[in-house]
């Protein structure tokens, strides 16, 4: 991986998973819980989403150069960009009276600076644990930062990680307001745990940690016997179908595979490439009876709503899970990923990751938008 490679411009537009690397300031919010969508007229004996009680919305927030997202369970991640997407300052605050905030810093570029890797705010120095990103990237962790280092990193104009003589800036304009958002949001305001606006009200008195919705994931169905074939007439002849092949078979580098899985003894599952880029393979879901027939759409809840197209994804039978990732630029640093579980009626959102800046945050650490237990 060279250094021209991590400065390629995420300047191609995603695929409908995938984000764009410029961010919403308004990002609205999204139902309590996403309900699998449903491919049966007939109503189901159990609901196989069951939302918790009162439970926030997903919402990700801009506030100058920083950008905050607090997620369904009010998980919370704040974060600003390094210089030429180099580099990144992370904190991460999880909900509840016994939560403690976590900061990450890191970037490419560090590699050839001598001693181990700290950061500098306004002439004051922070050493934490060093853990190496990638063959090209360093990653530094407070795992429980002082007080000194959070009011800095709110009240500083800019942090400069360091190794000997190279460094990454990143600016920490809107990382006080970025935290004020997240202390309201957790109810932290005025407690001895808040990131920005401490108080004297005890830790206790911090809302508990909301509930995650509870997916009911369906049985694993066999899959012997099911010949993996082309589409049936009935998919040749959808229009959505016909549109999506044109699209995939233009040129001759890609050579597109349809893949079908069963559901149930009388569901098939159908995965269709439709369209590519760069790095992105777009996908088209149908679901018919065991005979092919009767193709319908699927379409897959998000924290914001809903796709019918996925990208990069794949059915996986054994787990009755499929994922997909829709990367932002080709070495995977920023985009959006989900993952979906099968309940028997439909497909329910498991887990979603966002990561709107092209910035170098390894994926274990983007935020998550949507969360579910199962």
């Amino acid at each position: 991986m060279t250094l021209s490679r991590l400065r390629f411009a995420a300047s191609v537009a995603l695929l409908p998973l995938a984000l764009v690397a410029c961010k919403n300031p308004k990002a609205a919010a999204t139902p309590e819980a996403p309900a699998a969508q449903a491919t049966a007229a007939e109503p189901a004996a159990a609901p196989a989403v069951q939302a918790a009680v009162a439970n926030p919305p997903s919402v990700t927030r801009e506030f100058r150069d920083w950008t905050a997202t607090c997620d369904n369970t009010n998980h919370c991640v704040a974060f600003g960009p390094g210089a030429n997407q180099m580099g990144f300052v992370l904190v991460t605050l999880d909900p509840g009276p016994d939560a403690r905030p976590v900061v990450h810093m890191g970037g490419w570029g560090l590699e050839d600076g001598e001693g181990s890797v700290h950061a500098v705010i306004d002439g004051r120095r922070y050493a934490g644990e060093n853990t190496k990103m990638d063959e090209e990237g360093d990653v530094i962790a407070f795992k429980t930062p002082s007080a000194q280092l959070l009011q800095d990193l709110g009240n500083g104009s800019s942090v400069a990680v360091r190794r000997g003589d190279k460094q990454i800036r990143v600016s920490l304009g809107g990382a006080a307001a970025a935290f004020l958002w997240i202390d309201e949001r957790q109810g932290r305001l005025g407690t001895t745990t808040a990131l920005i606006r401490r108080g004297d009200r005890p830790a206790s008195s911090v809302p508990a940690v909301p509930a995650a919705p509870r997916v009911a994931i369906a049985a694993a169905v066999s899959q012997n016997g099911l010949v993996q074939d082309d589409l049936s007439p009935a998919l040749l002849a959808h229009p959505k179908v016909k549109a999506c092949l044109a699209a995939s078979r233009t040129g001759e580098r890609f050579d597109p595979d349809i893949e079908v899985s069963r559901l149930a003894q009388d569901k098939l599952l159908w995965s269709v490439p439709c369209g590519e880029s760069a790095y992105n393979f777009n996908q088209v879901y149908f679901i018919t009876p065991a005979d092919g027939t009767a193709p319908r759409l699927v379409s897959f809840p998000t924290a914001n709503g809903s796709e019918q197209e996925l990208v990069n994804s794949r059915y996986e039978p054994k787990s009755r899970t499929l994922f997909a990732f829709g990367r932002g630029r080709g070495i995977g640093d920023c985009g959006r990923m989900g993952t979906w579980a099968w309940t028997g009626e439909g497909f329910a959102l498991l887990d979603e990751k966002t990561m709107p800046s092209c910035t170098a945050v390894p994926q274990e650490l983007w935020p998550t938008t949507w969360r579910a237990a199962s």
